[in-house]
């Protein structure tokens, strides 16, 4: 048995609010890179529909990604995240790059597919320490800026295909728009991913951040090798199991917001029938931008709101009013018969509601869970109802269009 130095309790009152803004726009940054493979390829609709109409890629691709996202992260809860974060966060930005070299290469529905599983995959190989990192502090909004990132990945991606496509429109060019889109999102996307390996190693060496992952790598080791630390910042450990029972409302709402939202969107929306300009001219223009689109803008304006409004939420509010997003199904009944710029309002509403609960939910902090070592374990736990919430939705949404129901 060795004693093993680790920081001093100086160090453990390191002054936090000195470097929020810092470990702010680096979070927000990190995830938006995290989300914005997953974004290209969810906002493709309209390639996948001239290319490949008859492989349902907007439903099968959605249940494939949030699918593989939950089995990869229940891999991770059970000891996989003792490895650190760097071990699972860089090889996921490799990964990012060599899938968008890969689809830019083959046009292949099955390419695609493998695109959709394998970036769900590195979706939580990356964005589940990314959750993590938020969750070391007693504070939300850390979390929050990581759910800015994911919208705003979201809404910048289908702004910048539907401008692209009114370029291509107004010069008259005989440009593919659809492919040039898919293709300059994925390289945008490998940019991105050198540029995030970059500011992750500049995020990790901020002096507050530093401090507690040097703490919870040494309690793994301590753990491993029977050594006695003096961690400041380490408080006895709970079990996933007492986590949940502390959290079980919020991890409710976090998944069942997702459910809602996988179930309803896209796929539901993108094959409502069009009215009116949509009917004709605009039936291109439908699914994306603006039924991506006005989701991904409500999604924004809820995840930005958040962190002014959440100290009204209650439990039981939150609780209720994820409850309440239930009467959204209706769009499933009714998306035959209403007029297209309502249903695009109950999408608009669908995403603020949605950016606004899971953002409200995953912000919780509780005075019961303590210790950096909770909170990590905690957030792994708020982003598996997240991830159960996507693969569940998508699932269903799936079935109801292979069994015909949805026609």
């Amino acid at each position: 048995m060795k004693i093993v130095n680790t920081v001093s309790r100086d160090e453990e009152h390191a002054d936090v609010s000195k470097d929020h803004k810092g470990i702010y726009w680096r979070l927000l940054f990190l995830n938006l890179v995290v989300l914005w493979t997953y974004h290209s390829l969810m906002s493709a609709q309209n390639y996948y529909i001239k290319y490949f109409p008859t492989s349902r890629l907007e439903f099968w691709g959605t249940v494939l990604a949030g699918s593989v996202m939950l089995f990869c992260h229940i891999g991770q809860l059970f000891g996989f995240y003792k490895y650190g974060f760097t071990k699972r966060i860089i090889p996921g930005f490799l990964g990012y790059i060599i899938i968008g070299i890969l689809v830019m290469s083959w046009k292949n529905p099955i390419i695609l597919l493998i695109a959709f599983g394998t970036v769900g995959a590195l979706n939580t190989l990356t964005e589940s320490p990314v959750y993590a990192i938020s969750g070391l502090f007693p504070i939300g909004s850390f979390t929050q800026a990581v759910q800015v990132g994911n919208a705003i990945a979201g809404f910048l991606n289908v702004s910048i295909n539907t401008i692209l496509r009114l370029i291509v429109l107004l010069v008259h060019s005989h440009i593919d728009q659809d492919q040039l889109s898919f293709f300059l999102f994925m390289s945008v996307g490998i940019l991105l991913s050198f540029l995030a390996i970059y500011v992750y190693y500049q995020l990790i060496h901020i002096p507050s951040i530093q401090i507690r992952i040097q703490q919870q790598m040494i309690a793994f080791k301590q753990t491993k090798h029977d050594d006695v630390v003096d961690l400041h910042l380490i408080r006895n450990e709970l079990s996933y199991w007492q986590l949940t029972k502390i959290l079980k409302p919020h991890l409710f709402v976090q998944f069942y917001t997702l459910f809602i939202t996988l179930l309803l969107w896209p796929g539901i929306p993108c094959n409502a029938s069009k009215h009116g300009w949509f009917q004709y001219g605009g039936h291109l223009w439908w699914c994306s931008p603006f039924v991506i689109g006005t989701f991904n803008l409500g999604d924004l304006v809820g995840r930005i709101v958040a962190i002014k409004i959440y100290q009204y939420f209650s439990t039981k509010i939150l609780f209720i009013a994820s409850i309440l997003r239930t009467f959204f199904v209706l769009i499933i009944i009714f998306r035959h018969g209403i007029d297209n710029i309502f249903l695009l309002l109950l999408i608009t509403l669908l995403g603020f509601t949605n950016g606004l609960l899971a953002t409200v939910a995953f912000m919780y902090r509780p005075s019961a869970i303590v210790g950096v070592n909770n909170y990590e374990k905690a957030a792994y736990l708020m982003a598996s109802a997240l991830y159960f919430g996507i693969a569940s939705g998508s699932i269903v949404a799936a079935s109801l269009s292979s069994s015909h129901v949805l026609e």
